[in-house]
This record gives structure tokens, C-alpha cells and sequence, in this order.
């Protein structure tokens, strides 16, 4: 998992980067304050390498659904981390849609019936939802920084931090000798991943991030298991339960009612 969680970031970062240089963008480094740049590269600490660290210790204790499960209450720890911190609205009505949406998302989860495979403890659970909490961290302290700065720039050097600290760990842990022995259609596959779920979403997030609220937009979190639902019908030819559906407009329910607060 590390040396998965440390191509993806690396390959993330080369893309971002590749980018900015592109596109012109990077003089903008240097009109950058020091302490925002410390800060961009602190939300990789958070974001990418503490949130790296608890998602594989998690999975490593408990079932990858029940992680699913936890890591969704990330939503509910930036909405009132948000109103705490960046002032937002937080209402007994805000929460009772985020509840709708998660209720949602555990129905979408367990598409085929409501059950774990192997054993839940608590230390693994606890793993899980730090791990939502660091995502939360992660938002909104870039929140305040991409206010000020341009967000591509931001996620650049967190990706850069969180690169490094990943792959020191893995230097000193797993070590790098399974790139060795990976085919061509494995590298391939671990690009796109990189490229997409790192090198694309995360500078997407910030992009979407610094237009709107903080607590709005992480409600869309919920589409994740939607969309990857979608996409295993197509790719993987998986079928799915009225538990699926009835997920989906939950979820859908919820992020509209929640958008239509303010």
C-alpha cells in the first residue's frame, strides 16, 4: 500500500507540476508569502501523508467497506471544523441532510446486503476515522490558504511534501524492490491512477474549494461511491440491488436539499 500510496502522489506531483510549467504559472511561486508556502506544504503532511498513514493502518484492521463507511464522516467533521473556523452556517437542518446523504452512501456501499467480512476492531475503526479527520484538517486549512493564493500552486507543494514524507516511509519500511518486477499494463494502470486521482481530483477539489463553501462542497463526497458504482457496472460487469438505487437518491436528496440552505 505505501509504495502504491507513494507512485501515486509521485506521479500527481509530476503532472501538476508539468502543468504549471506549461501553462506559464510558475513565476506565481515566488509571490507567494512564506508562510503560505509552509502552510501548502503542511496540508500535504495532513492531506496526503498522515491521511495515507490511517487509511492503510485502518484497512490493515478492519473490512474495506466498513472503512468506506468511516471515512464519509470526514462531510461532518468539515462542516463544523467550517463553522468553527471559516464561519460558516451550521444548522440542526444542515446536519439532518448530511445524515440523509450518508445513510445513502451506506446503502450504495452495500449494494449486495448489509454485512462485513472479517473482523472489526476498534483501533482499526479509530485509524479510519482519523483518517477522515486529517482530509478535514486538509480542507479547511487550504481553504484559507487558496483563498489567497492561487490553488493549483497550493496543491503542488502539498503534493510535494506529502511525496517525500510517503516515500521516505516506504524507503524505510516495504522498500521500492515490487516496481522491479511490474508489467507494462501495471505501470499503465498506476499512472492513470496517479494522474487521475491524485494529479487531476485533488487540484480540482481546491479549484471548487476556493468558490464555494467549504461544507458545501464536501457533501459531493457522497457521489463517490455513486460514481464508483457506475463505473464498476462498466468496467467490472458488477449488478446492482434496490439498495443501489435507493442509496443513489438519498444521496442526490440530500446534496440538494443541503445546497438549497443558503
Amino acid at each position: 500500500p505505501f509504495q502504491l500510496g507513494t507512485s501515486n502522489l509521485c506521479i500527481g506531483f509530476t503532472g501538476v507540476f508539468v502543468f504549471i510549467l506549461i501553462s506559464g504559472r510558475r513565476k506565481a511561486y515566488a509571490a507567494m508569502s512564506k508562510k503560505d508556502v509552509l502552510l501548502s506544504l503542511l496540508l500535504g503532511v495532513f492531506g496526503f501523508f498522515f491521511y495515507n498513514i490511517c487509511t492503510f493502518s485502518a484497512l490493515a484492521r478492519i473490512p474495506a467497506s466498513m472503512n468506506a463507511v468511516l471515512v464519509t464522516t470526514n462531510v461532518l467533521f468539515i462542516t463544523i471544523i467550517a463553522a468553527f473556523f471559516l464561519k460558516e452556517k451550521l444548522t440542526g437542518l444542515k446536519l439532518f441532510y448530511i445524515l440523509v446523504a450518508a445513510a445513502g452512501a451506506v446503502f450504495v456501499i452495500f449494494n449486495h446486503g448489509f454485512s462485513f467480512q472479517g473482523e472489526i476492531d476498534f483501533i482499526g475503526s479509530l485509524f479510519s476515522i482519523l483518517g477522515a479527520l486529517t482530509f478535514s484538517v486538509y480542507t479547511i486549512l487550504g481553504k484559507k490558504v487558496i483563498a489567497r493564493n492561487d490553488p493549483l500552486l497550493v496543491t503542488s507543494l502539498s503534493l510535494l511534501s506529502g511525496a517525500v514524507l510517503i516515500s521516505a516511509l516506504t524507503a524505510f519500511t516495504t522498500g521500492f524492490g515490487t516496481f522491479l518486477t511490474l508489467s507494462f499494463s501495471d505501470w499503465l494502470l498506476i499512472f492513470l491512477l496517479g494522474l487521475g486521482m491524485i494529479g487531476i481530483a485533488y487540484p480540482i477539489w481546491f479549484f471548487c474549494l476556493k468558490r464555494v463553501k467549504a461544507s458545501h462542497i464536501s457533501i459531493f463526497i457522497y457521489m463517490v461511491p455513486v460514481f464508483a458504482g457506475i463505473l464498476s457496472y462498466f468496467i467490472l460487469h458488477e449488478t446492482f440491488s434496490w439498495r443501489s438505487y435507493a442509496g443513489t437518491a438519498l444521496i442526490l436528496l440530500g446534496i440538494i436539499l443541503f445546497g438549497r440552505m443558503d
